[in-house]
């Protein structure tokens, strides 16, 4: 990593078909694009984005730099960022030594005098130039472990598992409990999705799913296995994990079943809610994946009847946990769901025993009853108020449940207690129609309590009467599972517990804001047991690419002597990239995505933004307004990455104008741009106003970037004025991408009431 010490420059010109030539005199740009002593060559190009590597062959192994001045690298859509990065590896250049003149979007589109358009062209070559000069080489990142972690064994970490292993990907698997499968083996007949409204038997496809993992030669399945730390390193994940021994070998062990025959102790089942027997030594239900039986240690004596029996050697009383520390490239969480603490909810009675939950009736219906059929049920839909959100799955269940068991149990009356039923999509309006046809009743009706009753019966109280049933089946709300993994990982999450997707969503589904941490099934969101696999699938593809590595040209650095460890760049960053260690504050740049929220914050001045540090910012600003005429005030905005500099870019293609003494800088975050800096810019007298854009609530980048830039300025422009900067305009706005009338008129605004001061 360091900067040119003997550059070589290229610099583009393009006139996009000549439709900028009628804005902007190239020949100035020409010659002021010689005159750098580092320029081997200046090119004019009417259509450069057609073909661009043949354009520059000749040029390869020649240059170690490139500038093209023409479209919005962040908007264009023939030559953006990523078609950059292409021509750039085609010419062997760092993608750290390129930079971007925006003489169409931001320049030509947006301005009406040639003669001041021209002006502000010269300077943006000039701001591109300056800072292109101190750039440092970007970080490679390469050394990626190509094994990836998946914790969690239900269907989506099976599909996962199974889609990466066919890539070619070595899998690590990791389940909590001794066999696989997730709350989908709870489960005896699961929908088939939302096109059809059927049901298919857990019994048929599970073992189907899980088979396909156990075959696979580069998947590791480790069972009854628990997360101890993960320490994130160089680009890598250092993970501990316990595996908690079986008592038995999975090598050795055929399913004989011989131990259990003998086993003297029986236990009630957790898995059937004690609707049936266990023995010390058995599996949890039959088509348990691995198929091999276990010990658990609470319930056994060690009696070694067991021991006697096994015709292959597999049991082992005295086997000892193991401690696995591995080192992976990305993780996948997989981590599912649980139902929510029911007992919380006095009113709705599930202290009786003939009150259960939505999933523990899944149990009942797979016992059947025990043989007894309750004659009425009533199922109690929803207490979303509680958590604070809808569950999603609660009403599917239960519209299958209802249409079963009107099937299955001719003498059973059946009742849906709800306050506004979500019977979304094809199958499950489907299934409303036909369990309405066979005599469920739903009652849109609010249950107020829940009571014991005479003839053990219970009584429904609601808002609008009182009705009687033998088992009541309350839709449990459905909550994250797993809090502790995230917090090493350093994943954030929303107030609910579910991990936040990185920005911008709707395009990067699955992805956390720590890079190479994937999130995939329940673990993000509710889904059934198709779309949890579908996501396991699409997951897979993402971190395969992750780990192909990437090249960073923004990325922080800490100086070790000026930091005072106060930590509070660890609570700023989004990323999960910053730790305390061994003493000292560290960031890893492989997983730093160069937000810069922990550069602007230090109060030591110990943090590095490679490639946007503030001198390279003040260098740009020095050389902003140098052809702009003395009279005219300079507004300087400084545009986030994406969002405001998207909406910057929509006010050339939309043709808005403004004032040609605008000029920007796209900034990684909006608030990575420092209180500091913006008052060395001022006091330097450098420009008149500054604006600095974010991105829109609840949209930003880097989470919470422009909340906290928001923040600064609240108090930050009183300061302003008893310093004594009475003629100065220092502005934060939240701007969306589509809010690019909004932008220009901010602009306008900012220009009128300067030229007043001016």
């Amino acid at each position: 990593m360091s900067s040119f010490q003997k550059i070589k420059l290229a610099i583009i010109l393009c006139t996009c078909g000549g439709v900028l030539e009628e804005k902007i005199d190239f020949n100035e740009l020409k010659n002021l694009a010689a005159s750098f002593p580092e320029t081997v060559e200046v090119l004019k190009f009417h259509d450069f984005c057609k073909e661009p590597e043949k354009k520059l062959a000749h040029l390869k192994g020649k240059i170690n730099g490139l500038i093209i001045g023409g479209c919005s690298e962040r908007s264009s859509l023939s030559l953006n960022e990523d078609r950059i990065k292409k021509l750039l590896n085609f010419l062997e250049i760092d993608t750290a030594f390129f930079e971007t003149v925006n003489l169409r979007e931001q320049c030509a589109f947006i301005h009406s005098d040639p003669i001041e358009t021209t002006k502000k062209a010269l300077d943006l070559l000039l701001m591109a130039y300056e800072k292109l000069k101190i750039n440092l080489g970007a970080l490679v990142v390469k050394d990626i472990k190509k094994e990836v972690l998946i914790i969690g064994g239900g269907v989506a970490g099976l599909s996962c598992a199974q889609s990466l292993s066919d890539l070619g990907v070595n899998v690590t698997l990791i389940e909590e409990k001794p066999y696989i499968g997730g709350h989908a083996v709870e489960i005896p007949l699961l929908w088939q999705g939302e096109g059809s409204p059927s049901v298919c038997a857990s019994d048929c496809v599970l073992p189907v799913i899980g088979r396909d993992t156990l075959i696979k030669d580069n998947i590791n399945l480790l069972t009854n296995s628990r997360i101890l730390d993960i320490i994130k390193n160089n680009g890598n994940f250092q993970v501990k994990i316990e595996k908690r021994s079986l008592k038995v070998d999975p090598q050795k062990c055929i399913g004989c079943g011989k131990c259990v025959e003998v086993c003297p102790e029986e236990i009630p089942s957790e898995l059937d809610l004690g609707l049936k027997t266990r023995k010390a030594i058995d599996k949890p239900f039959r088509l348990a994946m691995p198929d091999t039986y276990h010990i658990l240690e609470e319930a056994c004596t060690k009696c070694g009847e067991c021991v006697k029996v096994c015709p292959t050697d597999a049991i082992n009383l005295d086997a000892k946990n193991e401690i696995i520390e591995k080192e992976f490239g990305g993780i996948v969480l997989a981590t599912g769901f649980k139902g929510y603490d029911m007992n919380v909810f006095e009113n709705l009675g599930y202290k009786f025993p003939n009150v259960v939950t939505m999933l523990e009736f899944e149990r009942l219906w797979a016992n059947r009853f025990k043989g007894k059929p309750p004659i009425s049920i009533a199922f109690v839909l929803c207490q979303k108020d509680e958590v604070g959100y809808c569950s999603r799955l609660c009403c599917l269940a239960t519209l299958k449940h209802a249409v079963r068991l009107s099937m299955a149990y001719l003498g059973t009356e059946v009742n849906v207690f709800y306050k506004s039923l979500r019977a979304c999509g094809r199958a499950f309006e489907e299934f409303k129609k036909e369990a309405e046809i066979k005599g469920v009743g739903f009652l849109q009706e609010e249950v107020e309590k829940i009571e014991e009753g005479e003839d053990g019966f219970l009584k429904i109280i609601t808002n609008q009467g009182e009705y009687e049933a033998d088992l009541v089946v309350l839709a449990e709300p459905l909550v994250p599972s797993e809090m502790r993994i995230l917090k090493m990982l350093g994943v954030e999450t929303d107030q609910y517990g579910f991990p936040i997707e990185f920005q911008p969503r709707v395009v990067r589904p699955l992805e956390t804001y720590v890079e190479r941490v994937f999130v995939v099934g329940t673990a993000k969101g509710f889904k059934d047991v198709q779309e949890s696999i579908e996501s396991g699938a699409a997951g897979a593809l993402k971190i395969y690419n992750a780990l192909k590595g990437t090249e960073k040209k923004y990325f922080s650095i800490t100086d070790i002597e000026k930091c005072s460890k106060c930590g509070i760049c660890i609570s700023v960053c989004p990323h999960g990239a910053i730790k305390l260690s061994k003493d000292e504050i560290k960031i890893d740049p492989t997983f730093c995505r160069g937000c810069g929220l922990c550069y602007s914050t230090c109060p030591s001045n110990a943090i590095k933004l490679i490639n946007l540090e503030e001198f390279q910012i003040m260098k740009m600003v020095e050389n902003a307004f140098k052809h702009l005429s003395k009279d005219k005030p300079r507004i300087l905005a400084f545009l986030c990455y994406w969002c405001s500099y998207g909406a910057g870019d929509l006010m050339g293609i939309y043709r808005e104008k403004v004032p040609e003494n605008f000029r920007s800088i796209r900034v990684r975050c909006s608030a990575s741009v420092s209180l500091d800096l913006i008052m060395e810019i001022i006091s330097q007298d450098l420009v008149d106003g500054i604006l600095i854009a974010g991105c829109p609530v609840k949209n930003c980048h880097h989470l919470w970037g422009n909340y906290i830039q928001d923040r600064r300025f609240t108090l930050f422009n009183k300061v302003l004025k008893e310093m004594g900067f009475e003629g100065k305009i220092v502005r934060w706005e939240y701007v969306g991408i589509t809010m690019w009338k909004e932008l220009a008129k901010i602009i306008r605004s900012m220009n009128e009431s300067l030229s007043k001061v001016k």
